[in-house]
């Protein structure tokens, strides 16, 4: 809790001065600023604070251990890190770390703390846990610019749009010559997930059954289909007699329906664009649900871990293949930057954002639908002048312009009109 207001003392000439409380010190002053990054694990955790330290920044990590956590010793935590650390932000990915029910929030507002939440998924989905967490001290970014709306019609009024970014440092061009998974190099490509697990899961746990079970292949395979970013308003527009089911849901049952058909509609969508790759025999890395789906004409591997196999693997493929999740259809996922930032080509699905941070045809190759999907990868096979152009051009406008250094000092910019 916070005690005591501000109080006075007597300087030398008997005049009282004020004396103010230990939370109130000046922040954005100075070019150098102080980042706590609050998480309950390490989505990111490395990239921002690598980032933060190349621009000449400081930043803390302050791992939360479970969200369930005891209240009293999370303000124990908190003000620890604050009074020892005087951060000028704190910042946390998709609100991780924080709690439902907003008490870090109130914690943080109470001490007038600016804070920051990096959404990398569906806020969507996300954020109706945390409702409770709005706050003037708050500022969200989204890596889709479709969200926005939607987020403020939640009720929170400062939201930004600021899409994903590549550790250079991580992703980057490497020689075959002792890249251990250069066994692994192939014409063409896919990492991701089937979703069949997943699917799986979620609608078990949320114990779905009736007409919305029934149904879920045709309300997954509408919603793929559609143009809709929420799955509840294509619900109410093509399935009616369904939508009042799913209204009459407690809260995070349905809302784990709509995750499950966002997922099953993305691994749909993946699994027929993958078809188009057949004869190109491609190399499929991801869990054991593509043994189910996928038929004959592929090649498999386990997944492989972003940090420690993905860069190598990336520079052993000639065109790695991007199909982006159902949850962000006008977006841009993380492969369109990493692939780039191995100096290599990456084949993506065409959408409004990609225009806005590569440029197709030059920086990247991207199909408008899986019609175009064969010609493009046969042509960037066969004129190996093409793949390097191409290779170049988007190695060095990712370089110039999607690092997680300018992502990084863009945040601060905001954060600083904002908060300052």
């Amino acid at each position: 809790m916070i005690a005591g207001e501000m109080r006075f003392m007597k300087n030398q000439s008997g005049n009282k001065s004020p004396i103010y409380p230990w939370w109130d010190y000046p922040k954005f002053r100075s070019k150098q600023v102080n980042v706590l990054l609050v998480n309950l694990k390490h989505l990111l955790l490395s990239e921002i604070s690598n980032a933060l330290l190349r621009l000449g920044h400081r930043c803390k990590v302050l791992l939360i251990g479970r969200e369930e956590a005891d209240r009293d010793d999370v303000e124990k935590t908190f003000v620890h890190s604050i009074r020892s650390f005087r951060p000028d932000f704190i910042l946390t990915i998709n609100h991780s770390g924080f709690d439902q029910e907003g008490f870090v929030t109130d914690l943080l507002s109470r001490y007038k703390i600016p804070f920051a939440s990096w959404y990398v998924d569906s806020p969507y989905l996300i954020l109706h846990h945390y409702a409770r967490n709005k706050s003037p001290y708050l500022t969200l970014f989204l890596w889709d610019k479709d969200y926005i709306e939607v987020v403020s019609k939640l009720g929170f009024d400062q939201v930004e749009y600021l899409p994903l970014g590549v550790d250079e440092m991580l992703f980057q061009p490497l020689q075959e010559e002792g890249n251990h998974l250069a066994h692994l190099a192939s014409n063409v490509s896919f990492v991701g997930n089937s979703m069949v697990i997943k699917v799986r899961s979620i609608l078990g746990r949320n114990k779905i059954k009736g007409s919305l079970l029934d149904r879920f292949e045709e309300v997954s395979t509408a919603f793929q289909l559609s143009d809709h970013l929420i799955v509840r308003d294509m619900i109410k527009e093509q399935f009616p007699n369904l939508a009042s089911e799913l209204a009459m849901l407690p809260g995070p049952m349905a809302f784990g329906y709509e995750t499950g058909v966002t997922w099953q509609a993305t691994g749909w969508y993946r699994l027929g664009l993958l078809e188009r790759l057949k004869p190109f025999n491609p190399l499929i890395v991801g869990d054991p649900g593509w043994e189910e789906i996928l038929g004959n004409g592929f090649q498999r591997h386990r997944e492989l871990n972003y940090y420690n196999d993905l860069p190598a693997f990336y520079n052993v493929s000639q065109i790695s293949f991007n199909a982006t999740s159902r949850q962000m259809k006008n977006g841009v996922n993380q492969r369109v930057f990493d692939v780039p930032a191995c100096r290599r080509v990456v084949v993506t699905d065409w959408t409004r954002q990609l225009e806005q941070v590569m440029e197709p045809g030059k920086e990247v190759l991207a199909y408008r639908n899986g019609d175009d999907i064969s010609e493009l990868v046969n042509q960037a096979l066969r004129d190996e002048d093409l793949r390097r152009k191409i290779a170049e051009a988007g190695y060095r406008r990712v370089l110039s312009e999607h690092t997680y250094c300018h992502r990084l000092e863009q945040m601060i910019k905001v954060m600083k009109r904002n908060h300052g």
